[in-house]
């Protein structure tokens, strides 16, 4: 975790990322947001404290999808501090969230929270209906894509002109081929509502960038089939065609990283 600043007011972290737990932290003017809540709620709070945000600074949790490893905190989290969740209304059905102030979102139609202005977006995988998101800040974007199952040319296109990407980067094809996985979840993982290989990964950062992207966080790596140093490899491969001088980092299974200042 690089050193922290509080000069930057608006910024993204990362609170944690892979199938232990996924929450982003999206912060302007002193208020914000989680995007998704995957780890417990004293976690998360303990996590938030390494930015200088207290619970008492959050407008809403937003969920992606409604699997676990996103929003198990995400409940406890509404009901101890008095705010709502925000999701599709494919993964608000399937959240088990009784007694919580709901709101239901549909994909690209943009949403403001605070000075946040958010835009869901669909992708491809396992789940009912699950979105990504970009955060603007002012004239700054940051493009969230942690769980999807294929590059398409509308996820590009939002993703497109961000100064910040959060990319998943899950698997090494070869790692996962050779690994002590079955058959039936390696098919699952690689097909097109699984999730982003390091090859995948690299031309979705590539296609997306433009000369306003700064910066390229790698995140959701699989602990059993990937290492911080193959994806970023890959993916520091891939995007140097683009001819874009470009910062590649990888944010690590189960850690949080950040601030990525927007400012």
């Amino acid at each position: 975790m690089r050193l922290l600043n509080w000069m930057h007011e608006d910024f993204v972290s990362v609170l944690s990322s892979g199938s232990s737990g996924n929450s982003f932290l999206a912060m302007s003017h002193g208020r914000g947001v989680l995007i998704d809540a995957g780890i417990s709620c004293r976690e998360l709070e303990r996590r938030m404290s390494l930015f200088g945000t207290e619970p008492s600074q959050i407008d809403a949790v937003i969920l992606t999808h409604e699997h676990t490893d996103h929003v198990r905190g995400a409940r406890r989290f509404a009901e101890e501090f008095g705010i709502p969740i925000y999701g599709s209304r494919g993964t608000l059905a399937l959240t088990p969230l009784q007694g919580i102030e709901t709101v239901a979102i549909t994909p690209s139609r943009d949403l403001t929270i605070g000075h946040l202005h958010l835009r869901p977006f669909k992708v491809r995988h396992f789940a009912a209906e699950p979105v990504a998101f970009s955060v603007t800040i002012g004239s700054k974007k940051a493009s969230i894509a942690s769980d999807l199952g294929c590059v398409t040319p509308s996820v590009i296109d939002e993703m497109s002109d961000s100064n910040i990407m959060f990319v998943e980067a899950n698997y090494d094809e070869n790692m996962l081929l050779s690994g002590a996985y079955p058959d039936f979840l390696k098919r699952t993982i690689q097909g097109d509502h699984g999730h982003l290989s390091n090859d995948d990964a690299g031309i979705l950062s590539r296609k997306a960038s433009t000369r306003r992207t700064r910066r390229i966080v790698l995140v959701h790596l699989s602990k059993e089939n990937n290492t911080p140093k193959r994806a970023l490899e890959t993916v520091e491969r891939d995007v140097s065609r683009s001819g874009l001088n470009l910062e590649i980092e990888v944010s690590e299974h189960g850690h949080a990283s950040g601030p990525f200042a927007l400012s």
